[in-house]
């Protein structure tokens, strides 16, 4: 029996001494604070409720920017002690939560939890230097979603940070997206200071061009806050992925003469012509014929699917007039459904005649 006794004397033993060394507060919220104060501090107390000194072995912080500082004296019995910790808010705006770990003598196997928080309103300088974009009340990271190269039935998404450097909570919104894009904002309402995110998914099933697609939209930092004008674009491509060697052997084959056409001097609208030929063994189907010069005032294609062997021409109008230089270099996009080569680019250059 006595055997049992001291048996469960030692296992209670640590229990007890846990609970010796009393934090009277585990957790300090500095609340929302402007980056310019540099440095803030929290002082957590420790009461030693043992009948002999104890003392405070260690405190480790969970990273660099929250520093720990604390006696290493006996704390008598009864007594109280201070662990203070420092957080550097310089270059960290947004919300934060660190957690700070300390032993005491008392349980030196036990480890307590200590957590500071806080909101750190950002300096101009450094907002301006993380999300250039003014938004007004909320800064933006980008005012650009750029999805780049999408294949054809897939999805993507992007993200744009932001961030609140206003007093108050805002409430941000979109408008004007384009069908084949969808957005989500997070958090739904931004706190001061706090940092949130545009998810922007981009289904290509639902963008109706081929290549090259652009598309603007609104920005508002609230309802009642005025408008950004913001931008998206992606190329859509086809996926060739799953084609078999023997589609590939018998894909189209898109060929284009001349890739170049020079018109000299000129100080009137010429119009110029290209064939385009499939020399593969099924029809060549053109997605799109795409000009993004202005001084090509217009372009077309006899033909947009084109038998084995068989040509179709592109008749291309240059306009002087409408040149910003006096050295025109115009280009001219062709998206097939060629595997090898699904996009042709033929030029049109000329020096204009004054």
């Amino acid at each position: 029996m006595n055997r049992i006794i001291l048996s469960l004397a030692l296992i209670g033993a640590p229990l007890l001494l846990s609970a010796q060394a009393r934090w009277i507060s585990q957790s300090h919220d500095f609340g929302a604070f402007n980056e310019d104060l540099g440095a803030v501090e929290a002082k957590f107390k420790v009461v030693n409720e043992a009948n002999r000194p104890i003392r405070i072995l260690e405190a480790q912080a969970t990273c660099g920017c929250t520093v720990p500082d604390f006696t290493k004296d006996n704390i008598a019995p009864g007594d109280t002690a201070e662990l203070t910790v420092t957080y550097l808010a310089n270059g960290r705006p947004g919300k934060f939560s660190k957690n700070i770990y300390v032993k005491t003598s008392d349980a030196p196997s036990v480890r307590q939890t200590l957590t500071i928080s806080g909101t750190v309103i950002g300096a101009s300088a450094t907002i301006r230097s993380r999300y250039p974009v003014d938004g007004g009340k909320i800064k933006l990271q980008t005012s650009t979603a750029g999805f780049g190269e999408v294949k054809r039935g897939k999805f993507k998404t992007v993200f744009i940070s932001l961030y609140n450097q206003s007093p108050d909570s805002m409430k941000p919104e979109l408008s004007g997206l384009p069908a084949y894009v969808q957005a989500q904002i997070t958090p739904p309402v931004v706190a001061p200071g706090q940092q949130g995110q545009i998810a922007l998914t981009l289904n290509s099933h639902e963008v109706p061009d081929w290549g090259v697609t652009n598309a603007d939209f609104t920005f508002r930092a609230g309802k009642n806050e005025e408008p950004v004008k913001m931008d998206l674009f992606t190329i859509i491509v086809e996926d060739f992925s799953r084609l078999t060697p023997g589609q590939q052997m018998n894909a189209p084959a898109c060929i284009i003469n001349p890739l170049k056409i020079d018109l000299g001097e000129i100080s009137e609208p010429k119009t110029v012509e290209f064939t385009v030929t499939n020399e593969g063994k099924s029809p060549l189907i053109v997605r799109r014929l795409q000009v993004v010069d202005p001084v090509v005032t217009s372009a077309k294609i006899s033909s947009e699917k084109i038998k084995p062997g068989k040509k179709a021409t592109i008749k291309a109008t240059i306009d002087p007039s409408k040149a910003e230089t006096d050295f025109i270099n115009a280009r001219l996009s062709l998206i097939t459904n060629d595997p090898n080569e699904p996009l042709s680019v033929v030029r049109i250059t000329a020096e204009i005649k004054r």
